[in-house]
């Protein structure tokens, strides 16, 4: 890459995308091009959709690539539409203790104000619960009718299981999910605590989350905790805060959901112990501690797009996919087996993602269908609450779409079939070959971020940015890392000790080469790392409650943690 090329730093799509205030209803919209990109201002907000991928016909090679279109979600818009004018009826016949809440976090004034789509996706949750389920007149027809509510359950494959009753949250990465379940919990308890026989108010909140990282990180849900968000986010009244207290709070994560060995007992395994099949009551007990007898309890289920009920596939699963599988089956088994035993009064799941995957036996990029408020990634970056993400998008060669728009599908046209593993992947040095052009322009768009911000005075902020490289395979992840990083793991083998013939021992050793994408930003050397690789898979077993198969090596670098993974998991991220 010449010189030339390296300063030709690519622009933003849009040069301005930030169009409405995070903290009022979105009022504008951005229309993009799906072939081109281009972008056109459009009046009004956008409606709530999905995209989703379509086979091609044509030719073996391009029977590897999707087509995307776009579909309407009509309950998410039907219940927009009944929250905004319950909203403008100064919440007709909610509780006195839920229009204080409602009206208290819609203040401008609050140390730290809530966003638009944290207060519509609670709005969304006790306009279901507490109103329509609830029987409460609107004094308005609604838009979103009583048969569209029986449709918001996930009912179990066993006729002798109770429906769950669920409500989907889609909110964009960083607008603030850990916020809307706090807020959940203060409407639930401090209702409960103001009128203890009012049921329509759990007093037990159960929070699953998918590994101990999150669990850690939830903690500030615990209104007992010193640094919790009920008080850091000012969310109740001063006078209802003695209420959060009347409620529960439980936070864990899926892999207690696991059922346990007939012979374990007393946190150990003996063969002489036969108790037979955990029922779930017992389930229950062992998991809910004391939320058991505050049944039915409110579930809130983070990142909830791995809590899904599989339907059978004939698809070939890779390992990975077997392993999201299991986690998916027994996460919502659990669920099941508590609203068997002792009630759930409703889940809701907060992601980003709510969509069924590959190997769910759904079909790939649906919505889960009980998805009740959508605010996605570019609405949070029209609304100026989420990073805005940079595209490779600039080129000198004339042609009506970018080159690096549909990154992907330009790797594996200019991918050759000798490139090719027998199962038709690319070899990880072509993808490379082929993408280098395209990692060398983001790259330069992260150098130039980076060293504006160095440049900023003290009083600014002068948090670093970061460029992170998502890859198909661990294969390719390793390969990328290798490079940018200069960073390899060679194979040493020791002869026997003083020289005399013996046992060869095998070890492993770290050696640096000048990285290949700026190496004094991005290349790793000894005592110094600047680029890390993190195996998807690895990762989520460290997080797990049982990571004693794992090595870890952490170490810090300027403010930095490095993880170095001793195992390799399937999708692979620099």
């Amino acid at each position: 890459m010449n010189q030339n090329q390296q300063n030709d730093i690519p622009i933003q799509p849009v040069e301005h995308p930030i169009l409405c205030s995070p903290y009022d209803e979105p009022d504008m919209h951005w229309t993009y091009n799906t072939n081109t990109g281009e972008a056109v201002k459009s009046i009004g907000r956008r409606d709530a959709g999905y995209w989703y991928k379509t086979e091609t016909t044509g030719n073996n090679q391009m029977s590897l690539f999707q087509e995307e279109e776009r579909d309407d979600l009509p309950l998410v818009n039907a219940l927009r539409a009944d929250v905004r004018r319950w909203r403008e009826t100064n919440y007709r016949n909610a509780t006195v203790v839920t229009r204080e809440l409602l009206r208290h976090w819609a203040r401008d004034d609050l140390l730290r104000r809530l966003f638009f789509c944290q207060r519509e996706a609670v709005e969304t949750i006790i306009y279901l619960v507490e109103i329509r389920q609830g029987g409460k007149r609107l004094g308005f027809t609604p838009t979103f009718s009583d048969e569209d509510l029986t449709r918001l359950v996930d009912t179990p494959n066993e006729s002798d299981i109770p429906d769950l009753i669920r409500y989907g949250c889609k909110m964009a990465t960083g607008s603030g999910k850990t916020v809307v379940m706090a807020m959940l919990i203060a409407w639930a308890f401090c209702n409960r605590g103001k009128v203890a026989s009012d049921e329509r108010f759990p007093h037990a909140a159960l929070i699953v989350c998918p590994n101990l990282t999150i669990k850690k990180r939830l903690q500030v849900l615990r209104p007992d905790e010193v640094e919790n968000y009920y008080d850091e986010f000012d969310l109740i009244p001063t006078k209802l805060r003695p209420l959060l207290n009347n409620g529960k709070v439980l936070i864990t994560n899926w892999h207690q959901f696991a059922p346990e060995s007939e012979h374990h007992e007393s946190g150990q395994t003996y063969a002489v112990v036969n108790k037979g099949e955990e029922t779930p009551d017992v389930f229950a007990k062992r998991v809910l501690g004391e939320l058991y007898d505050r049944a039915p309890i409110m579930v809130l289920n983070d990142e909830g797009h791995h809590a899904y009920r599989p339907a059978p596939t004939d698809e070939k699963l890779t390992a990975a996919e077997k392993e999201e599988l299991r986690g998916a089956t027994v996460w919502v088994s659990g669920l099941d087996r508590f609203n068997q035993s002792c009630g759930v009064k409703f889940c809701v799941d907060l992601s980003a993602t709510p969509f069924y995957i590959k190997g769910s036996g759904h079909a790939e990029g649906t919505p889960f269908p009980w998805l009740v408020s959508d605010f996605g990634l570019v609405d949070a970056i029209e609304s100026g609450i989420t990073k805005i993400p940079r595209l490779p998008v600039s080129d000198t060669t004339g042609r009506p779409e970018p080159k690096y728009f549909r990154l992907w599908k330009a790797i594996n046209d200019e991918i050759l079939p000798a490139e090719r593993l027998t199962n038709k992947k690319p070899k990880p040095e072509a993808v490379y070959r082929v993408a280098e052009d395209a990692l060398n322009t983001i790259a330069s768009q992260w150098k130039e971020r980076f060293e504006y911000i160095q440049e900023a005075s003290d009083e600014q902020d002068k948090t670093p940015p970061v460029l992170i490289i998502v890859c198909d395979n661990t294969n390719i992840a390793e390969y990328f890392y290798r490079m940018i990083s200069g960073e390899r793991e060679v194979e040493v083998i020791e002869e026997g000790s003083n020289g005399k013939k013996g046992r060869r021992k095998k070890d492993t050793k770290i050696e640096y080469e000048r990285g290949a994408v700026f190496p004094n930003l991005l290349g790793n050397n000894h005592g110094i790392t600047h680029t890390i690789r993190i195996d998807s898979k690895v990762l989520d077993a460290v997080d797990s409650d049982d990571p004693s198969k794992i090595a870890v090596k952490q170490q810090r670098n300027s403010g930095k943690l490095s993880l170095r993974l001793a195992k390799k998991g399937n999708q692979g991220q620099i």
